[in-house]
């Protein structure tokens, strides 16, 4: 049993949104989602239901091209499949919990994201928090117009061990590349920054 103080896990990052992985277990995922204002989450879908409760803040959330403002102690649900996107208005922290997951009943289903019409100080952002809510032996295919070299630099220094790399398409107008999480090692240290004391998962966590 975990219990999590969620008001001391809050940590806004002025380059990017910050996603805290809390609970990562097959079927279900727990994420505090922290997001300073103006900064936003790309439009992406899951493989499972999502449900998204607003800590704090004020954020316009995206059921494809349908806005839904959305504050504080409000929550939403979104469908499996469907594509979403978030914008923050003011710094926001949001809760968001994954559950019934088809990779579960489809282990060779992936993930895609086409990042080509994303913006690119938002595209590694995206693709990290994707990859970090990913359970181990699953995989995300990642859709570009070139080869991401940096990218896959970043996970060798970012996520060492933790990630498969496969070209199923290497160009020349088009890259697809499954990204298979192979690890979870060391991951809760690396979300949050801060080394582990004994009875403690993360800041702000304790083990009952």
């Amino acid at each position: 049993m975990l219990k999590y103080r969620l008001n001391e896990l809050i940590e806004f990052d002025d380059r990017r949104f910050n996603p805290k992985v809390l609970v990562n277990d097959p079927g279900y995922r727990m994420v505090l989602l922290n997001i300073k204002a103006n900064q936003s989450v790309p439009e992406h879908a899951t493989s499972g239901k999502v449900t998204i409760y607003v800590m704090r803040g004020h954020v316009t959330f995206y059921e494809q091209d349908v806005p839904c403002e959305l504050r504080s102690e409000e929550v939403i649900s979104v469908a499996s499949g469907v594509k979403h996107r978030v914008d923050a208005h003011e710094d926001s922290a949001l809760l968001v919990l994954a559950t019934g997951t088809a990779k579960e009943e489809h282990p060779d289903l992936n993930d895609e994201i086409d990042i080509r019409a994303v913006p690119r100080p938002q595209r590694h952002p995206l693709i990290f928090a994707k990859f970090d809510s990913l359970p181990v032996g699953s995989s995300v295919l990642l859709v570009n117009d070139h080869d991401p070299v940096p990218l896959s630099q970043q996970f060798e220094s970012f996520r060492p061990g933790q990630a498969a790399w496969e070209y199923l398409e290497r160009g020349p107008n088009i890259f697809r590349i499954r990204i298979t999480k192979v690890s979870a090692h060391n991951e809760q240290e690396a979300l949050s920054g801060i080394r582990l004391s004994p009875g403690q998962t993360q800041s702000g966590s304790t083990k009952l």
